[in-house]
């Protein structure tokens, strides 16, 4: 079984991580997307809906914004 296992770190050195599994047709996700964890861990709004933009939407990684924001 082949799989990636993808990890997102936040200021005060948390991390979190997404685990996928290749399947016949791609890829399936075996951990709730990075902005549902980042929810649940208590992240405000508008952090949550960049990440889920930048790494959990379909557009770009455009990882200056991200950090731009973070630093706000």
């Amino acid at each position: 079984m082949k799989y990636c296992i993808e990890t997102l770190e936040m200021s005060k050195n948390e991390k979190f991580q997404k685990k996928s599994t290749k399947t016949e047709y791609g890829c399936e996700s075996l951990d709730s997307d990075f902005a549902d964890q980042l929810r649940m861990a208590g992240y405000c709004e508008e952090i949550v809906e960049e990440v889920d933009r930048i790494y959990d939407g379909l557009g770009s990684l455009d990882f200056l914004e991200l950090s731009e924001l973070v630093s706000e």
